[in-house]
């Protein structure tokens, strides 16, 4: 993980990591502090996410506005540090910062007038966008040399045009991906702290073996040090809002929490991407946000399987199963996404020691795994009474129930019959 030239861990660690903790330690009092100031202004503008016994199954309001104290806490952090590191702010951390404010006010908006899906996505593009513009882009397209000369090297149109579209790909993605995984109490935040810190890790290495004094033929990428700074501050902001998000919550992130955070995890995959033919870095960090990315895929792939609205919220998560259907508790749940994350992130760090071919194939199988026993568990197929829930909420909203399949038909008929034999 770290250069044969350093004398050990701690000198890399302390040499690197120094301005970070101020950084962590900073973002985490001021989130600690910050949140039930958000709770009782949340309280008092009336700022709650209502029950509706649909998706929403909390029996009281609880107020949003701790998204509030997380953005605050991150780009208070980050400003700081560019102002007392450098005297004045890098094109980097501008963009970085007014891309965040875009995914916060995007989520805000959001939580208070509950704005289109269009819109959401507008918002968030235009937050890739000013990264983008500042120069922070996806531009780790492979070199295909073993295709010869079709036009795939750096400049060329075509893969201008791949690099861009992934960019939006990358930014958009994950900060939906974030978004629907803040369906439980402490999870969003705690997730999240997980693949902070392995994308700091990786970060970490990757500095490490560009230090000439550790390594002779250093490699320098260009956002590593930077991520590093933004994984602490993000650390420290989740950390310190979980406290009061733990189940039962008395606080939620809302979107503007969890649409801000997805949105500084996609800079920071980018970050990783920034440099033609350099893949491998970003593929370990795409396994380490695999969590995220893999529960979305089963919900939307559910959804398309159950023919219901693939952008219809509904419990169709992992974490909704393991609570509805196995009847696990919430922090139990949330414990074991915990784990689950950081096994992801294990693995994402793998890039560091194998050649990238060798970790794909690792990724992959790791990810039809997990595929295979959600198949067994019978997560795929939609029960009635969730079949039923998801119609309310249809209705809740004045939109059209899908028309039921024959398949749909027999189990709601084998259903029924069920409970008249249990009366």
């Amino acid at each position: 993980m770290f250069p044969p030239g350093a004398t050990s861990i701690i000198e890399v660690l302390k040499e690197l990591w120094t301005p970070g903790i101020w950084v962590f330690v900073t973002a985490l009092l001021l989130s600690l502090l910050g949140t039930p100031v958000f709770r009782w202004l949340a309280l008092r503008w009336r700022v709650c996410d209502e029950p509706d016994q649909a998706v929403k199954i909390h029996t009281q309001p609880i107020p949003y506005l701790g998204g509030c104290a997380i953005w605050l806490s991150w780009t208070v952090s980050v400003l700081l540090y560019g102002f007392l590191s450098d005297g004045r702010l890098g094109a980097a951390e501008i963009a970085l910062v007014a891309g965040g404010v875009v995914a916060f006010l995007t989520g805000l908006v959001d939580d208070v007038v509950d704005i289109p899906p269009k819109a959401k996505l507008l918002g968030q593009a235009l937050a890739g966008a000013i990264l983008f513009i500042a120069g922070i882009r996806w531009l780790a397209f492979p070199s295909l040399t073993v295709l010869g000369d079709v036009g795939l090297v750096e400049g060329s149109w075509i893969v201008f045009a791949v690099c861009l579209g992934t960019h939006f790909l990358v930014v958009i993605g994950a900060t939906n991906a974030t978004n629907l995984l803040d369906g439980l109490d402490g999870l969003c935040s705690g997730v999240s702290t997980m693949v902070a810190l392995g994308f700091l890790l990786l970060a970490t290495s990757l500095t490490a073996w560009a230090n000439p004094k550790w390594f002779g033929d250093p490699v320098v990428y260009e956002y590593t040090g930077l991520i590093m700074i933004v994984a602490f501050a993000l650390a420290g902001a989740a950390i310190g809002f979980l406290p009061y998000n733990f189940n039962p919550a008395r606080i939620f992130m809302g979107d503007a929490g969890s649409v801000f955070i997805g949105y500084v995890l996609a800079a920071m995959m980018v970050m990783f991407a920034t440099r033609f033919g350099m893949l491998k870095w970003f593929v370990g960090a795409l396994f380490i946000f695999g969590l995220p990315i893999f529960d979305t895929g089963l919900a939307l792939l559910r959804r398309v399987l159950n023919r219901r609205p693939v952008m219809m919220p509904d419990r169709s998560h992992l974490y909704n199963q393991l609570v509805d259907r196995l009847g696990l508790s919430v922090p139990a749940t949330v414990g074991l996404f915990y784990g689950l994350s950081a096994v992801f992130a294990a693995a994402g760090l793998l890039v560091l020691y194998l050649p990238g071919r060798y970790a794909s194939v690792i990724y992959v199988g790791i990810g039809a795994a997990f595929l295979v026993a959600v198949w067994r568990l019978g997560f795929l197929k939609m029960t009635p009474d969730e079949r039923e829930a998801a119609d309310r909420y249809l209705d809740s909203k004045g939109r059209k129930r899908p028309s039921a399949t024959g398949l749909e038909l027999a189990a709601r008929s084998a259903d029924n019959e069920g409970r008249r034999n249990e009366t």
